[in-house]
């Protein structure tokens, strides 16, 4: 029987990951760390921005999008956490 591994989060608690998300990329901006950081992370701090500007920004939510913004925040929580 396959076992189930991602926990089911409410809407708000999914903004409020990625706002904590967005507010951790935009201190290492600011920082020196940020010349350190793999290409891996880069890539996703990338694709993160790009994402919250389509669903947040321009208010762009279809689910594929949300989904997209979701999965690159979790990557970039085992990231930078």
């Amino acid at each position: 029987m396959l076992k189930q591994t991602d926990f089911i989060f409410t809407t708000e608690e999914d903004y409020k990951r990625i706002q904590l998300i967005k507010d951790r990329i935009q201190n290492i901006h600011t920082s020196p760390k940020f010349f350190g950081l793999p290409l891996k992370t880069l890539e996703l701090i990338r694709r993160f921005n790009s994402l919250y500007l389509q669903v947040i920004d321009q208010n762009d939510s279809k689910p594929s999008n949300m989904n997209q913004l979701m999965i690159t925040t979790r990557g970039l929580e085992s990231e930078l956490f």
